[in-house]
Order: C-alpha cells, then sequence, then structure tokens
C-alpha cells in the first residue's frame, strides 16, 4: 500500500530535478542514460506491415490517404498491474507501485527487475498478437506508467532506467510482424493524476499541483516520443489516463498542451491521443483543437456504463450516445476513438450492439480488455479468460523462484481461452 511518508520522500526528491536538467539531457546527441533503448528502437523499425498514420479531417488515413479504422484490445494488467485482472495478492499488494516495492525490499532492485521481467514476458507473448490479428483486429492500446522508465525512488531525469524501452521494442516488433498498431496510453503519469490503483501507484494525485512532476513528465513522452518516430507500427501516443484527479478543466487543458508541445518537439509525425473521461465524460470536457493549434490529434472516450447491472438496453443506449456526441461535434473536423468500453454481463449481443455502433459512425474502438484474471469464462472483463486458476504469487512471503514460477503460469496459451460469453470481433 501507499504510505504518505514515501510519497513525501520522493517528492523531496523531485525538486532537485531542474528544467535546465531536461533541457541540458535533451539537447545531448547520445544519452547515456537511454542509449541501449534507442539502438534497440532503430533496430526494430525495418520493413513493416503498416503504414504510418494520420488524422485528416474526421479519419485516421494511412501514408496513401486510405481511411483505416483502428479496432482492438487493450493489452491492460500488463504493465500496469491491477489487482481484479492481473495475478498478483490483491489483499494487500493494490497496485504495481505496490508490488515492486516489496520486491525491492525482499530482493533488490536487479532481482525485482527479473521478476518483474518474467511476469511482463509471461503476460503478453508474441502469440497473443497472432491471436489478436486473427481474431480480426488491427490495433492495441498498451497502458504504461512512469515506474516502467525510472527508478521507483526517483522518478526524474537521473533516474532514467537503461532498459527503459526492451519492452516496449519487443512488443512494437510483435505487433509489426503481425501488421497491428501500437497506441501508447500513460496509465500513470509521475505523481498519479487521480488516486486509483490504475495510475500504477493509488493515493496519491500529486501530479495537477507539482510543477516538477509536470515538466519530467513532459520530459518522459519526449523521450517515448524521439525513440519511437518515424516507426510506422506505433499509431500515436495517449497523453493521460482519466485524468480524473484534475481540480478543474481548465488545469487539464494546460496540462494536455504542455505534453502535446514536448511530443511534438520530437515527433512531428505520429497522432496524439487526447481524452475527454473526466468530468461529464464526454465531448464537452475538451476544447475544439483549434483553440489549441493541436494537429494530428484523435479525440478519445471511455464507455461504461457502471450502474446497468447486465441491462442490455442501458449499455446499448451508453454506445449510442457516444456515437451522438461524436456526431454532434462533427465541425471539430477530428476523429474519435473510444479507447476503452465494456459492455459487462449485457450479454454477446450488447457487445456487438455497441461495436456496430462505433463502426457505423466511423469511429475507432479498443476493447477493455484483451486478459483478465478475475474470473473463469464466462465472464465479460477479458476477451480471454481463464479456463482455471493457477497459483498467484504471495509477493510479501514467497521466494524470489517461487513468484517467478507461479507468474510463468499465466501465460495465455496455458491458462486462458477465449470468452464466447462476448464473442468479440468487428462488425464488419
Amino acid at each position: 500500500m501507499t504510505t504518505n511518508n514515501r510519497a513525501t520522500n520522493d517528492a523531496t526528491k523531485h525538486t532537485t530535478t531542474s528544467r535546465s536538467a531536461w533541457r541540458r539531457l535533451r539537447r545531448a546527441p547520445i544519452m547515456a542514460a537511454i542509449a541501449a533503448g534507442v539502438i534497440a528502437g532503430a533496430a526494430s523499425t525495418g520493413a513493416q506491415a503498416v503504414s504510418m498514420l494520420h488524422a485528416s479531417g474526421r479519419q485516421i488515413v494511412d501514408a496513401s490517404g486510405q481511411g483505416v479504422a483502428l479496432r482492438g484490445v487493450n493489452l491492460g494488467g500488463w504493465f500496469v498491474m491491477e489487482s481484479y485482472m492481473s495475478p498478483m495478492d490483491a489483499g494487500s499488494l493494490t497496485d504495481t507501485y505496490s508490488v515492486m516495492a516489496q520486491l525491492d525490499a525482499s530482493y533488490g532492485v536487479a532481482e525485482e527487475r527479473v521478476l518483474m521481467k518474467a511476469y511482463q514476458d509471461t503476460w503478453i507473448q508474441a502469440q497473443d498478437f497472432a491471436n489478436i490479428k486473427a481474431g480480426g483486429f488491427n490495433a492495441v492500446r498498451v497502458p504504461l506508467w512512469w515506474g516502467q522508465f525510472f527508478d521507483l525512488t526517483n522518478p526524474t531525469i537521473p533516474g532514467w532506467r537503461s532498459d527503459a524501452f526492451a519492452e516496449l521494442d519487443q512488443l512494437v516488433a510483435n505487433a509489426a510482424a503481425n501488421g497491428i498498431y501500437v497506441i501508447f496510453d500513460m496509465h500513470g503519469v509521475i505523481g498519479g493524476q487521480g488516486t486509483d490503483p490504475d495510475t500504477g501507484r493509488a493515493n496519491v494525485n500529486q501530479f495537477w499541483s507539482n510543477s516538477e512532476y509536470q515538466s519530467d513528465t513532459a520530459w518522459m513522452w519526449w523521450q517515448i516520443a524521439n525513440h519511437f518516430k518515424g516507426n510506422a507500427t506505433v499509431a500515436g501516443y495517449d497523453l493521460i489516463n482519466e485524468p480524473t484527479g484534475a481540480p478543474n478543466t481548465a488545469a487539464v487543458w494546460s496540462a494536455y498542451a504542455k505534453l502535446y508541445t514536448s511530443i511534438r518537439s520530437a515527433d512531428p509525425d505520429h497522432m496524439i491521443f487526447i481524452e475527454g473521461t473526466f468530468g461529464n465524460w464526454n465531448w464537452d470536457m475538451l476544447p475544439p483543437p483549434s483553440q489549441y493549434g493541436w494537429t494530428n490529434v484523435v479525440y478519445e472516450m471511455h464507455e461504461y456504463q457502471w450502474n446497468a447491472n447486465g441491462n442490455a438496453s442501458v449499455i446499448d443506449a451508453g454506445a449510442d450516445r457516444q456515437a451522438t456526441d461524436f456526431a454532434n461535434h462533427a465541425s471539430w473536423n477530428v476523429p474519435g476513438y473510444i479507447g476503452e468500453f465494456n459492455a459487462f454481463q449485457g450479454g454477446a449481443a450488447a457487445w456487438q450492439h455497441s461495436i456496430t455502433a462505433y463502426d457505423n459512425a466511423g469511429l475507432s474502438w479498443t476493447s477493455w480488455a484483451y486478459k483478465a484474471v478475475n474470473g473463469v469464462a464466462p465472464n465479460y472483463w477479458g476477451w480471454y479468460d481463464p479456463t482455471y486458476w493457477p497459483a498467484r504469487p504471495n509477493v510479501s512471503t514467497d521466494s524470489a523462484s517461487e513468484i517467478q514460477r507461479k507468474w510463468q503460469l499465466w501465460s495465455t496459451s496455458a491458462t486462458f481461452a477465449k470468452n464466447t460469453a462476448i464473442n468479440l470481433k468487428p462488425s464488419y
């Protein structure tokens, strides 16, 4: 669990990093801290089966100007662990930070990284991208958080991890081999944009009040954009997932503008995804792109009818509202994307209604999520659900070898099967 003392210590360390340090490191021709990642990124950008995407009016198009509808799944529970969908000890460790901090305390940082790599290399593998392609999909949205890029106790420029891009380069290579586009989604900014565990670290929400967190998050996005610029497999960058902890709309727009500018200074070509997933959770939470001079952007919404209780008509109406909201903002001349949605226990017909509504409206979409451990199928959180439950490690008490052994039981091919209860597939 998150502690106030650890949050205070992190904030104190963070203030030692200046914007001038960011500028110096940005301008350096070769940055020692990330040299290995940059070289690996260059190696992964060879012949690709996809074309660089960009926004054109209300469409996403490829390099030839042909419209491309992104349809796919979220790879949740992978880099950002969540207790309802990841094989973790949900009783005491509710977020990725807690898991990593416990491993650090028990076995040291080096062993923690070995164990986290073992988990990540098991949860999503090359075969999973083949599964996604075989399902008729062409996109994945990949939740990330700052702990994938920085030392856990030092989320500042000096704390940048030398292996920051190792896993991301491999996933992009696997996606490219299957003609699948990748959307990098910042699920957890430095300091946290809310209090939920899916930010990577629960109960912090200090991003909005700390200018250094904001500056270093912009720097982090610059590194990501600089690393993947020119890579056609990457569809774009989702600035901040569900910024629900913001004090007001103006704070969100200001943060978006800063992150947009930082990314554009490194990468002029990739699309930038901007979420209206706060406040009323609709298009009216965002400004017209022209207000900020934003170009090559996609506006993103999420659709969850939390209180539907399986009522398909309520779920259907929510999807229909998303389509109508997109149509009502046609004058903004920006593509729309449902970055997350779930029809819950509404049944396969409700799932297909949502997908058809989005497809007919010209909205791209990625369902939440590809796989989850919360229940043996039939369930509704995962397109793939467990056929049985292998052991989950107790990170607080198990040995390192036992933690690794248990995590490696959770590959899709060994433990999961396609969830026929939702029958997820594109409508075309």
